[in-house]
This record gives structure tokens, sequence and C-alpha cells, in this order.
């Protein structure tokens, strides 16, 4: 067990690093590399015959799926986060406003307020629901472990709360932005990552991440491919459950060293995830479509 005496002499030692800003200096620049661009038009290329399957739905069968799968999402969102997912579901059920469809209504600009506040969504109902009042992260008690040897580990120190609303002022900047909004997956997943290995808030933080990656992803479909679907149709939320140990290690690689070569890698990490949703989500849509539509 880390006790506070322990955490705080490994915080002054400065032999545990403490995340920064650093990580903006070059999310405008990156140079993806070819393996990553060659993936993830690989991965387009999977997602777009997906996508036009879906289109294949009739109007009230297909606002019928879309709210379907966003349902599943949400629970297994918590779940990944050890929430109880029978209470998850019967909480849903209550007619509770979700950060789905608060985002949605928000529409594509994000601002300061809408980000905090649908944050605070995703804690309603949960085991940290008592951090929902708060606008974000108030102290800089907040590190990042893993387990060695079957003991905890500090990796890093979160970071600090005097440079949180800089931090998400420069999120709203990159979200807003029209930057890589050709490369729907690597734009949504930079996202992800930011939010991820900043950990501005005390719960939450990857929960939050895939969601608005979710919806990066929805918002940037629609616009290059000239769709309308008011819903995203792909979440990977249940794709990670396998992978949960390498999820933390690279958004700890990107919280400690945002280099090139660890944006490399979560980019194919999110990617390889994104195709495992994929291939689940269409064998499950071409059972249902034989079901609603058997003659």
């Amino acid at each position: 067990m880390l006790t506070r005496e322990y955490v705080e002499k490994m915080r002054k030692s400065g032999d545990i690093p403490t995340v920064n800003l650093k990580i903006f200096d070059s999310i405008y620049s990156l140079p993806f590399s070819q393996f990553v661009v060659d993936h993830e038009n690989d991965t387009e290329e999977l997602y777009t015959h997906y996508i036009n399957d879906v289109l294949e739905l009739k109007d009230d069968d297909l606002i019928s799926y879309l709210n379907a799968i966003k349902s599943v999402e949400i629970v297994d969102n918590q779940s990944l986060e050890k929430e109880d997912s029978f209470l998850m579901s019967l909480y849903m059920q209550t007619e509770r406003t979700n950060a789905i469809d608060f985002l949605i209504n928000n529409g594509v600009t994000l601002n300061r307020d809408a980000f905090i506040n649908a944050h605070k969504l995703i804690l309603k109902g949960t085991s940290s629901q008592k951090f929902s009042d708060k606008d974000h992260r108030t102290d800089n008690e907040a590190f990042v472990v893993r387990i060695e040897s079957g003991n905890p580990k500090i990796r890093y120190f979160a970071l600090p709360y005097t440079d949180i609303e800089e931090a998400i002022k420069k999120i709203m900047e990159f979200y807003n932005s029209d930057t890589y909004d050709d490369r729907i997956f690597l734009k949504s997943q930079i996202i992800h990552g930011l939010v991820a290995s900043l950990q501005l808030f005390d719960d939450g933080n990857t929960r939050y991440a895939r969601i608005l990656q979710n919806l990066k992803l929805s918002e940037l479909t629609n616009k290059k491919y000239n769709y309308n679907l008011p819903l995203p149709a792909l979440y990977g939320t249940r794709a990670y459950f396998p992978h949960r140990s390498k999820y933390r290690e690279l958004i700890s690689n990107l919280a400690i060293n945002p280099n090139y070569e660890n944006w490399d890698a979560w980019f194919n990490f999110n990617l390889n995830r994104t195709e495992d949703a994929i291939f689940f989500i269409d064998n499950k849509l071409t059972a249902y479509k034989k079901m609603i539509y058997r003659k």
C-alpha cells in the first residue's frame, strides 16, 4: 500500500515524472508514419463498408439500431472501469441524461461548459458520483500506478491542477479545429489520448476520452462522406476489455513522453481495437437484419 508520506516523498524527489503541457507542442504537426497511414486507410475501408451496411436499414430501424448500440456502449464504457454493469443498466433506464446525447445536443463545436458538464454526467450514478459536483481536479494528489511483482509503483504524477484550465482550452482548440479532419480515426484518437493522459478529473478520464473519440469519429464521418447519421454508428469500448493493461501502458507512455514513436504506437493499438469492434458489430448487424427482415 502506498502511504501519503511515501507518495509525497516520491513527488518531491523528482525521480518520478509529472505530466505537463508539452503534449500539445507537436499535435498539429505529427509526422504520421507510412505504416500508420496505411493502417488507417485499411481500417477506414472496413469502416465504410460497415457504415454502408448500417445505412441499408430502414428509417425507424436505423434509429432504433443507433440508439440500441449507444445504450450498450454506455454500459460497456462504465464496465471497463469496473463499475457495476447491472446497476448502470438500471440507472440508464430511468431516463437520465447521458453524456453522449448531451454532447450531440450541444452541437459539433465544443465549449468549456459543455466539456465540463458532459464529464459530470459520466460520473452520475457511479461509485465516483461524489466527484460530479466539481469542474475538475483541485489538488495535486492524482497519480497513476502500475503493478510490478504484485506491488503498486507510481508511474507518473498527473498534470498540476493549476494547468488544467489551460489544458482544457488547448483541447477545445484542437477539437474544434479542422486539423486532420480528413484523418477521421487519427484525429479522434489524438483527442482520446489527450484526455486520457492528462488526467484532468478525479475520475472518469478514460471513460470520457472514449466518448469524445466516438463522437468526433461520427462527426468527421458525416463531414467526409456527406452522411447524416444522428448518432455514432460505431463504438469501441468492448474491444478494449481484453487489452486493459496495454491500453493503460500506452496512455502512460503518452503522458510521460509524447514523442512520435509513442503516438504511432497509440494509433496502431487503437486502429486494431477499432477493427476488432467493426468485425464484431458488423456480424451482429447482419444477424439483426435477418431477425427484423425475415419473411
